[in-house]
């Protein structure tokens, strides 16, 4: 669905036709974004408003409706439309959460959908445990409770309001809930604020990681993200009174495990004395440091001890295409690897390769001097009509004394790559760091760990381009 239409130039007919196109989570966005924008204006706009809030109210109804909250009579939702799960006391509560942590902007909106995203989806026990995680992680008196552990591990918790004494057991409750639901029986640290859990803020626009900008995040409270996958199902033309062919698809359940990574910072007692602007610092530099690591793994990890990344679930598949040069790459092979890409594919393919592919491929001319792909020069770069994406985890320097393959780009519908993403990440405090003397360094630690994985759930989406080279 695009966005809504500018309210400035916007007619009546185009607001009308956005509002009865436009699912629920894009309306509540819509009606966000307004609110943020202050003063609500009159005229077609203002009644665009009317009409964006009359939308959430009907769904609303939906929703009891469809829960048992209404009287028997017509039911809603005969028309087969898309049904919203009924909604809790802690549902309702954990949106008004997310809308507040948003207006004050310390939760960014693509934040706040993935987390209204995991609130809507999944069975319902799911989902509760979602609800009163957010309540507790996204509590303001939580936040503050935490912010004074960071300052002071061993003494901050004596400066506890009752208010935040609170907020942190109702924290350390939805923490051992959702441990128990985990398989590696991790223990100790703090849940850590909503407001800073990478699982949240390193959602596409947050990150600057080009594989979580462009491929599917999805969020899950369990050990792994089972998803279901089919190559596509077939249509087909038949005279009347014949009997269907079974063209039924091979349906898959591909498992998708989260790995543990963690990442540690130190920082001085005078930092700590300022808790609130250490918790931004923290944010920001172990956020980062996550993003990095994880960027490296989306793109060639193992699948072992780290997520499976895009060139290790594509090496040696039927997706992985040799160029059509020797031990080099040429101007044609970025035609080959399109061509080979399945017409079903085509319309949202993407590519990903390194800075120096994307230079040689920009070097390339054709006999008259012109260049082969002009479109590499613009910003944002396409090849061959298709957005192309610099990430610098892919091979692009060839080694033709060394025998290997040399995986140089992929091209396909990154929608087929996932990335799950485990809510509730940890950080462990240590109230005193030492050097090599063994001595105090007037430090303090912060361990921060969060679990992550990722894998191509349908190969045939994708295309690699391998330059092997032979010593």
């Amino acid at each position: 669905m695009p966005a809504a239409p500018d309210l400035k130039t916007a007619t009546r007919a185009q607001l009308e036709a956005w509002l009865t196109g436009a699912t629920h989570p894009e309306i509540l966005a819509e009606k966000r974004r307004m609110d943020e924008a202050g003063d609500i204006p009159g005229g077609l706009a203002g009644g665009f408003y009317l009409g964006l809030s009359n939308a959430i109210k009907k769904e609303d109804i939906r929703a009891m409706a469809e829960s048992g909250s209404t009287e028997a009579g017509t039911g809603f939702g005969s028309g087969g439309g898309r049904r919203t799960p009924a909604r809790t006391e802690s549902h309702n509560r954990a949106m008004r959460v997310l809308d507040s942590l948003t207006r004050s902007g310390d939760l960014p909106a693509y934040g706040a959908e993935r987390v209204e995203s995991l609130l809507n989806t999944g069975l319902p026990t799911s989902r509760n445990l979602v609800a009163r995680w957010a309540l507790a992680a996204g509590d303001e008196h939580y936040a503050t409770a935490f912010a004074r552990l960071a300052a002071d591990p061993e003494r901050g918790h004596l400066m506890w309001t009752p208010e935040e004494s609170e907020a942190y057991r109702r924290a350390v409750n939805v923490q051992s809930e959702m441990r128990a639901m985990s398989t590696t029986g991790n223990a100790g640290g703090y849940l850590i604020p909503l407001t800073l859990d990478p699982a949240v803020i390193l959602t596409n626009d947050g990150s600057n990681n080009p594989m979580r900008r462009i491929s599917r995040v999805v969020q899950t409270v369990t050990n792994e993200w089972r998803g279901v996958t089919s190559a596509g199902v077939s249509a087909q033309w038949i005279a009347e009174a014949t009997e269907v062919a079974d063209v039924t698809p091979t349906i898959a359940q591909p498992p998708i495990p989260v790995y543990k990574g963690d990442a540690f910072t130190q920082y001085s007692f005078e930092v700590g004395m300022d808790a609130v602007d250490l918790l931004g610092q923290l944010k920001m530099v172990l956020a980062d440091a996550a993003d990095q690591l994880q960027a490296t793994a989306f793109t060639t990890g193992p699948g072992s001890t780290a997520p499976t990344g895009i060139v290790t679930a594509l090496a040696g598949t039927a997706s992985e295409i040799n160029t059509t040069g020797s031990e080099a790459m040429v101007s044609s092979d970025a035609y080959a690897l399109q061509n080979a890409l399945g017409p079903r594919w085509q319309p949202n393919a993407q590519w990903i390769m390194g800075l120096p592919t994307m230079n040689t491929f920009r070097q390339y001319e054709t006999t008259a001097g012109a260049l082969k792909f002009p479109e590499l020069t613009g910003n944002p770069p396409y090849l061959l009509g298709r957005p192309v994406h610099e990430n610098s985890n892919m091979d692009s320097t060839l080694n033709v004394a060394a025998t290997q393959s040399n995986y140089v780009a992929v091209y396909g519908d990154f929608r087929n790559f996932v990335i799950v993403d485990r809510i509730g990440s940890t950080l462990e405090l240590i109230p005193n760091m030492f050097g090599s003397n063994r001595l105090p360094t007037g430090q303090r630690g912060a361990l921060l760990w969060f679990r992550t994985g990722s894998d191509s759930v349908n190969d045939g989406a994708f295309r690699m381009l391998d330059i092997p080279t032979t010593a």
